[in-house]
């Protein structure tokens, strides 16, 4: 006999909303949740950098299932900070009572499916062992930080630490004493960074910031703004709303593409969308373009401009704001990251841009950073801001063997490739829930799934899991994996969703690229880039077939 019926790795928002799901689906059920951390909250337990906030409205973000939930939390800014999105899952946590069957400071290393006992067995890094009959994945999509690629990071005699691993008595608070008189050096200007270095401009006090950009970032206003008790009263009134609104979508945001085409238009009608919903909260300004923006060149490349104009207009110097403006990808092209103030960060004195695709990095040394051209940057404190192994990365640190000595994932010319599921990390999966060769295992938020407003996407790939387990409740099956047909049906449509689509023509952690990790430099499809409209219509088809891409046994 097994330890439990269903173990779930993960404590983020995916393994709270599974646990509470399945538990009341299946209250008879022996449960277990394991997290590496020491409390709930996943991303945003371990992204406690200054600056941390997500880029979806508050409102959306919240779970739609539970109408105490809803009644008694009250977000108190538009966009949450990471201070109060993790007290909202602590609030979850405690309020669904979910800790009972949660293990924090677990760290599993080893997953080893045993076929004759039809179960799983983990083993943490202390040698403990737990026997499960199915598994869920709530690893999370951007949790296994990566450090660049660059010689003599490990000889730096100053604080250097990744944003994910903020060290707890760095803080801007108390009018930022921590970084008084400070020489910080932030490498990497994706959403991390500058989130980061936003907030750490605005230290009173600071010595210097200098960031070291390898590649530009667009990035655009977020226009964040408290909530008042008042107004918050109003929002909960029309939670349904929201959420309906949010099913409407394609990426599960509040935002609508606009209709018409940019060539459809005068150009006086272009610039004044363009400027409505540069001012507007949120994605408005990536998700409310004109729906040919990210497939047509000509249109992509007028919004672009539009958005550099915006840059130029807000950096005072005219070299640095050419620095700052992305050459090597359209807008909107990667994931948008939204900023309260970044690029006048560069207006500050001390504040310097160092244009690393002019002068790359030669090292990092004891005491800073030197250049190719011999300049040495001093430094207090190095951050680095290199952002997440994602999506198929999550699943590294666990040495997984499924079915006939299958591994998960293994890079081409290694002993195990012949073995490996997902080659060089490219994902196979069916519908985004279930894995070849890896029985009785089930992913949230994994790849081949959507993600954009993440709440959204997971509570719905939790049902389908908690659906799926109900199946073999429901005829004593103790067995399920998806057919090899299904599998490469399903894995050919994401390929087929992600065509015409012009982000996936660039490196980036949403097409599966990651310089600083072997086997990840080149491109592959690891997210459903289609509507989740369509994503849910597709599983909702496999349900009513009775789950005709899946073996019951």
């Amino acid at each position: 006999m097994t330890d439990y019926d269903v173990l779930i790795i993960g404590a983020g928002m995916s393994g709270l909303c599974a646990l509470h799901h399945i538990r009341q689906r299946f209250p008879h059920w022996r449960l277990r949740v394991l997290e590496a951390a020491s409390d709930v909250g996943g991303t945003w337990f371990w992204n406690c950098y200054p600056g941390a906030r997500f880029d979806s409205e508050s409102v959306s973000y919240a779970f739609s299932f539970d109408q105490g939930l809803l009644d008694d939390w009250h977000w108190k800014e538009s966009f949450s900070p990471q201070p109060e999105t993790l007290k909202y899952l602590q609030f979850v946590a405690d309020r669904l009572d979910l800790r009972r069957d949660i293990q924090l400071n677990t760290r599993i290393v080893s997953a080893r499916w045993l076929d004759a006992e039809r179960a799983w067995r983990f083993t943490d890094e202390a040698g403990q062992a737990y026997t499960t009959r199915f598994y869920v994945s709530c690893l999370g999509f951007l949790s296994n930080p990566t450090l660049p690629a660059i010689p003599g990071i490990d000889s730096f005699q100053g604080r250097g630490f990744h944003t994910s691993r903020w060290p707890q008595d760095l803080t801007v608070e108390e009018h930022g004493q921590a970084f008084a008189g400070k020489r910080i050096g932030v490498l990497g200007t994706g959403a991390t960074g500058i989130q980061t270095i936003t907030a750490l401009s605005k230290v009173p006090g600071l010595g210097s910031l200098t960031v070291f950009q390898r590649t530009a970032n667009w990035s655009a206003p977020l226009h964040n703004k408290t909530i008042s008790v008042e107004e918050m009263a109003e929002i909960r009134k029309g939670y349904p709303q929201v959420f309906q609104q949010c099913a409407d979508t394609p990426t599960c945001f509040m935002h609508q593409p606009d209709p018409r085409r940019s060539g459809e238009v005068t150009p006086e009608e272009r610039l004044a969308l363009w400027e409505r919903i540069y001012s507007q909260p949120g994605m408005a300004k990536w998700l409310g373009a004109f729906k040919d923006t990210y497939t047509d060149r000509t249109a992509n490349q007028l919004y672009s401009d539009f958005m550099a104009a915006k840059i130029r207009a807000r950096v005072h110097d005219p070299a640095t704001a050419e620095s700052l403006i992305p050459k090597d990808h359209g807008f909107g092209l990667r994931r948008l990251p939204l900023e309260s103030g970044y690029f006048e960060a560069y207006n500050q004195p001390n504040v310097h841009l160092v244009d690393l695709k002019k002068t790359p990095i030669e090292r990092v040394t004891e005491t800073g950073i030197e250049l190719v051209d011999g300049t040495h940057h001093e430094l207090d404190i190095l951050i680095y801001a290199t952002g997440f192994n994602a999506i198929t990365g999550a699943f590294v640190n666990i040495d997984w063997q499924g079915k006939d000595g299958a591994v998960l994932m293994a890079n081409s010319g290694t002993p195990a490739a012949d073995h490996a599921v997902w080659l060089d990390y490219r994902p196979r999966t069916y519908l985004g829930i279930t894995v070849p060769r890896f029985p009785n295992m089930f992913m949230v938020l994994g790849p081949h799934q959507p993600f954009g407003n993440a709440p959204r996407s997971i509570e719905h790939a939790v049902q389908v899991v908690v659906d799926m387990l109900a199946t073999c409740e429901q005829h004593g099956y103790t067995y399920v994996e998806p057919t090899e047909e299904a599998v490469e049906a399903w894995t050919s449509h994401v390929a087929d969703c992600s065509e015409g689509a012009l982000l996936n023509e660039i490196d980036s952690w949403m097409t599966g690229v990651n310089k600083n990790v072997a086997g990840k430099t080149q491109r592959n499809v690891a997210r459903y880039a289609g509507s989740a409209i369509e994503f849910r219509r597709r599983c909702a088809l496999s349900k009513d077939a009775g789950w005709d891409g899946l073996v019951f046994a």
